[in-house]
């Protein structure tokens, strides 16, 4: 059948290793005639959807060149940092570069003699042109026995991708991986495993399996016909990356000897595979298409993102892949660094989406105290809206319905702020406006209220003293140490500040960020648990002198010792909960009401 004008030619594109101990590759591209007669712009994303950072790719590529159908060589213009012309040229052009790929993260390349992470954005030049050009990937000369797991299509020998974008959205992995499929609902699944794990592999498939159907029960079904999980493990390691038809998963190795491992690789799962609806297809109008130069601003990453962390859960509970113990004591870790957070004061959760670029991915030491996250944050807000919903319908429905309107009203489609407040009128009958302007739009206190209400739980705000454990609890010395503050915060047991927090005694002694600390009252403190023992030895009210290294001087400073105002956020289950209630948690979970309480003894519940 002859190319359409509608079809135009694709890219021709090569990958090769160059030395894969050095972790260089080559890609090659050969660019059809039409689309080099009158030159043309060859680019290279600064950054790649699902990860709002500029990452500056071009960073890792050299060597470029390129030569006409005749083999000769074509000068080519850097425009700017991740920008070349090609002149004007007759016939197919081809261009050459290397890259070098040592990065192993979902963002970014990673190969080395045992596997290749290939990321679209980080790998394939594209032709700034109007019309979008289909891609060809094919890959030579890697080790015998490598295979290719792809989300995109193969046909004669190469992979095929409808146009940049789809290439950019499908990540390739190489190598020796151990392939797991299942099917559900006319959707394949497969799920490519890379990297050795003490864990049980079959447990991971039964579970990524159960998260799927836990899926198709909320939105009826599934958009695509196929679906690819990427599951790399590597030391010290754990990320995602959401894409239309796949997700690349990393996973520490070692956190696999614990259920704990599971129940957190599990969540992570099912995080990504949400994606598959919330942000690949409902989205903010201002991520597609995308503009690969520069920052895409959203005001909706709290939900796109944070809504999401809340539904992991929801989803890891009704597949029955974690406890509610566990779920509890991950969502009051998060309620209580929300509410604790100096930053709670200074931004909203639409500042916080809008601002990601420059903010959540370029932390500096004042972060804590000057934002929020849109993840943790955003999920907490999510599950006050979860139970606004529920205490509106009886308990039937929860966030859940809310996503199953919204994608049978837009599907694959933009959504907007409006659709959201909508949605949430229509679902509680209640004007939308006082929740925004309170917890999206502003910086009120969360409140469990509506938690409380729906569920039959209850939030208890415990203080440091009343944590004691391992026979301190009523130890009149173990309390005045735990009710002593300064208000420093440390990483790991280096002595190095890396937070003040604003308002405490250290912040009001003019200590501050990076000082390492020498002395307290005259004792050398060489990590900071010494510190913080050395704390202990005095009481609220005392005055204490500090030992500092500031910019090379050695400094003394003098605050006075405060009470702990820090209060840890516990999670338990009313023994005196309603009928209601207790169905209301079923149908949120899909678990039993947890009787007489969840991640605390009685005794330290209100």
């Amino acid at each position: 059948m002859p190319r359409t004008h509608s079809q135009p030619e694709p890219v021709q594109a090569t990958l090769r290793p160059l030395d894969l101990g050095q972790h260089e590759i080559q890609a090659t591209l050969v660019l059809p005639a039409e689309a080099v007669a009158q030159g043309a712009v060859l680019a290279l994303p600064a950054w790649t959807p699902g990860s709002y950072l500029i990452r500056d790719y071009s960073r890792f590529l050299d060597r470029l060149a390129a030569v006409d159908a005749e083999g000769l060589p074509l000068a080519l213009e850097k425009l700017d940092k991740q920008r070349w012309r090609l002149p004007p040229a007759r016939g197919p052009v081809t261009v050459s570069y290397r890259l070098f790929c040592n990065d192993l993260t979902v963002r970014t390349n990673h190969v080395d003699a045992g596997h290749a992470h290939l990321v679209g954005a980080a790998t394939f030049l594209y032709l700034e042109e109007g019309a979008p050009r289909p891609f060809r990937v094919g890959f030579a000369g890697w080790p015998e026995g490598w295979r290719v797991a792809t989300a995109l299509p193969e046909a004669e020998g190469a992979y095929r991708a409808a146009d940049h974008d789809t290439l950019v959205d499908s990540p390739f992995e190489l190598g020796t991986f151990r392939t797991h499929c299942f099917s559900h609902q006319d959707c394949e699944f497969r799920l490519a495993v890379t990297g050795d794990h003490p864990g049980d592999e079959t447990r991971i498939l039964e579970g990524t399996r159960a998260l799927v159907a836990a899926c198709a029960d909320l939105f009826g079904g599934f958009p695509c016909r196929h679906f690819l999980f990427l599951l790399t493990f590597s030391p010290g390691l754990r990320g995602g990356l959401e894409h239309r038809d796949c997700t690349s998963l990393l996973a520490d190795p070692q956190q696999m000897e614990r259920a704990e491992g599971y129940w957190d690789l599990f969540t992570l799962i099912a995080h990504e595979f949400f994606h598959v609806w919330n942000v690949k297809r409902l989205r903010d109008s201002a991520l597609r298409p995308f503009d690969y130069q520069r920052e895409t601003m959203t005001r909706l990453l709290w939900f796109h993102e944070g809504f999401t962390s809340f539904m992991q859960f929801t989803l890891a509970l009704r597949a029955g892949v974690a406890p509610w113990a566990w779920v509890a004591k991950k969502l009051g870790t998060s309620w209580t660094d929300n509410v604790t957070r100096a930053g709670r004061k200074e931004e909203s959760l639409e500042e916080a989406s809008f601002d990601a670029w420059i903010r959540h991915y370029k932390p500096t030491e004042f972060t804590p105290n000057s934002t929020v996250s849109y993840y943790d944050k955003g999920a907490m807000v999510a599950w006050m809206m979860d139970a606004e919903l529920r205490l509106a319908s009886g308990g039937e429905h929860g966030l859940d319905q809310l996503f199953a309107l919204l994608w049978r009203r837009i599907g694959d489609g933009p959504v907007t702020d409006g659709d959201l407040r909508a949605a949430y009128g229509e679902l509680t009958g209640a004007d939308p406006a006082p929740f925004w302007s309170r917890f999206v739009q502003g910086t009120a206190e969360l409140d469990p209220g509506p938690i409380e209400r729906a569920y039959g739980l209850r939030f208890a705000a415990k203080a440091p003293w009343e944590l004691l454990g391992n026979g301190e609890a009523g130890d009149p010395d173990a309390m005045r140490r735990a009710r002593v503050y300064a208000g420093l915060a440390f990483s790991g047991d280096a002595p190095s500040v890396v937070n003040v927090l604003p308002g405490s005694p250290a912040a009001a002694a003019g200590l501050g960020y990076g000082m390492a600390i020498l002395a307290v009252d005259g004792w050398r403190t060489a990590t900071a648990s010494e510190i913080q023992r050395r704390l202990g030895d005095r009481a609220p009210g005392d005055r204490v002198e500090f030992l500092a290294v500031d910019r090379g001087r050695v400094r003394t400073f003098v605050l006075t010792l405060e009470e702990n105002p820090h209060r840890t956020t516990l999670i338990g289950a009313d023994p005196a909960a309603a009928i209601v209630q207790r169905e209301a948690f079923s149908a949120w979970t899909g678990q039993p009401f947890p009787v007489p309480a969840l991640n605390a003894p009685m005794k330290d519940l209100p």
